[in-house]
């Protein structure tokens, strides 16, 4: 059914189904007090894949173990159990089909009526599209053969089955090999493989594409903006006091997008070169860089940011320093050479006006206290989602793995539901190392903002956002000292402290130290780390509070110990790591 999700044939997001059971009532015509259940003898189906746990995304809230496997889960009288029609990837999708068989015949002279219920216990706990796992599309149907069956060839097969021999497809064909293959005892070890090649399919990924119409949209000017009261006809341009379109080009997209990337443009690549340039060094060469008008704040440095332009269009300069000629090179490559956004970065950062110090005198501090003369270098908080991946990646824990669909790290529950939510949504939290992957890849709903990026200034998703603001609340000391993901840095930083850092208090201390803001600590701060660690060591040894509370996230089932350490010191240096990864230093830029 086209208008399912897929095509169907259930309404999962995946478009498949599970039947919890299958039921029905018998009651003679006329009799409605005379109604009784069947009992089914048996269910055969057209697909039966093997137990499997019901996903994460279809969680109803009861804690009960649910699970779907073959039709013969649908007359168990199970509520934990469900006939499903998914074989994974790249099989799903297809017509289905299964027959049950009563226990005894249903005979009256007079005739009976069925009422047939179609349990579906299976979806989430909202039932919304997301968590939705029932049927779409069904028919029913009833016989009087005394032996029935559901036919054991996929739908597809069978169909391909009628066309004649010399006028089937290569897909016909391939389709009844495999199924005549999985019949025959012989091929056992080979359908073996087979099955397990295909639990690695891959899920399919979804791409919205736009396709341009067949004759353009009008356009018109709206009295008082009122849609209803259309006025003059607006044609497709650009601003009369920018350079004009190309002579004879049509007023398309296509046509605006090369307008765009001119080279007699004076915004486009001015605006971009601005932004990379705040990304460095904590505001651009305009502060204003979400406005280049002639409402924003005059450049700094005009003529920097016009040659940065001009560089970035079409390249002259040499690269300081490649590493060989090749590098040089593909460094200096972009296309035909032009608006090339790995040089324009390697060209920032390799500048003398970036590689100075960041320290900071009265004088200076006086004359440019917001450093917009570029005396030094910037000295600032890293954005939200950095001061994430830094504490990931003191600890050792960052999952550097590139590309792939977001995930979901761990969050609070009430985030998803409302009023915190406009409605319910799906949050099915990670369980291996994809939490600790970059922060970038960290699903993020419109409305509802991770809150440990929000902590730090991270925006909504609701409205774009040129330019972050900076902010230092003790909400941010909080949420790095307690949130999750960040006690668990502190407890795999404390572990790698313990195991790596070496044989003495003071080693592992300038190891954790040195992870976290790359410098050794001073002969104070290594004194006043060795009395903490020293004051939690004897807190915990006193049996004050349980050790593990703090240093596993199950107390309860407590990780292995490195060799030849205790509880309490775990949880000791445990305690110490929160406070490293709790310094300002540790995510401050300078």
């Amino acid at each position: 059914d086209p208008n399912l999700p897929l095509g169907g044939p259930g309404r999962s997001i995946k478009g498949t189904a599970a039947l919890t059971e299958f039921k029905v009532k018998v009651k003679p015509v006329g009799k409605p007090d005379q109604a009784t259940w069947i009992k089914f003898a048996k269910a055969t189906a057209d697909v039966n894949p093997p137990e499997k746990l019901l996903e994460a995304i279809y969680n109803d809230k009861s804690n009960k173990k649910r699970v779907t496997g073959p039709i013969d889960y649908a007359i168990d009288g199970k509520d934990e159990t469900a006939w499903s029609i998914d074989q994974g990837p790249g099989r799903r999708n297809k017509p289905r089909k299964a027959v049950f068989v009563s226990e005894i015949p249903m005979v009256n002279p007079q005739g009976f009526e069925l009422e047939v219920h179609l349990v579906q216990n299976h979806g989430g706990w909202n039932s919304d599209d997301n968590q939705n796992h029932n049927l779409g599309r069904f028919r029913l149907s009833v016989t009087s053969a005394p032996e029935p069956s559901a036919d054991p060839l996929p739908a597809d097969v069978r169909a391909a089955l009628a066309v004649p021999r010399d006028q089937r497809t290569p897909s016909q064909v391939a389709a009844i090999f495999s199924y005549w293959r999985s019949t025959v005892p012989e091929f056992r070890s080979a359908n073996e493989r087979i099955e397990q090649l295909w639990q690695q399919h891959p899920e399919g990924s979804s791409q919205l594409v736009l396709d341009e119409r067949g004759e353009a949209r009008t356009t018109y000017l709206l009295h008082r903006g009122d849609f209803l009261k259309p006025t003059a006809l607006v044609a497709p341009g650009v601003p009369a006091f920018l350079h004009s379109l190309p002579d004879g080009a049509p007023p398309t997209r296509l046509t605006f997008a090369r307008w765009l990337a001119d080279r007699k443009s004076p915004t486009t690549a001015r605006s971009f070169v601005n932004r990379i340039w705040q990304s460095y060094f904590g505001t651009g060469l305009v502060s204003t860089s979400e406005d280049l008008g002639s409402q924003s704040d005059p450049p700094s440095h005009p003529d920097l940011l016009d040659w940065l332009a001009v560089e970035f269009m079409s390249p002259t300069s040499e690269i300081q320093n490649p590493k060989s000629e090749i590098q040089a090179t593909a460094l200096l490559r972009g296309g035909n050479g032009t608006w090339n956004i790995k040089r324009l970065h390697r060209l920032i950062v390799t500048s003398a006006t970036y590689r100075q110090s960041s320290k900071i005198s009265r004088e200076q501090l006086a004359r440019d206290p917001f450093n917009r003369l570029l005396a030094r270098a910037p000295r600032l908080r890293v954005d939200a989602e950095i001061v994430r991946d830094v504490a990931l990646a003191a600890s050792g824990l960052l999952d550097r793995t590139v590309g792939g669909p977001s995930v979901f790290p761990p969050a609070p529950e009430f985030l998803f539901l409302p009023p915190a939510s406009y409605g319910p949504k799906i949050w099915s939290e990670e369980t291996g190392t994809g939490k600790f992957r970059r922060a970038m890849y960290t699903f993020r709903y419109r409305s509802v903002p991770y809150p440990a990026l929000q902590a730090f200034d991270a925006p909504n998703g609701d409205f774009s956002c040129v330019r972050r603001t900076r902010s230092n609340t003790p909400l941010q000391a909080l949420t790095s000292l307690n949130e999750p993901i960040f006690l668990e840095c502190a407890r795999a930083l404390a572990r790698r402290a313990l195991a790596d850092g070496g044989s003495t208090d003071r080693d592992r201390l300038t190891f954790a130290f040195r992870r976290c803001v790359a410098r050794a600590p001073t002969e104070a701060e290594a004194a006043t780390l060795a009395t903490l660690l020293d004051k939690e060591t004897r807190r915990f040894a006193d049996g004050q509070h349980n050790p593990w509370d703090l240093a596993a996230a199950d107390p309860e089932h407590p990780p292995e110990l490195p060799a030849g350490v205790t509880p309490a010191q775990l949880a000791a240096w445990t305690a110490v790591s929160r406070v490293i990864l709790n310094l300002d230093e540790t995510i401050t830029k300078e």
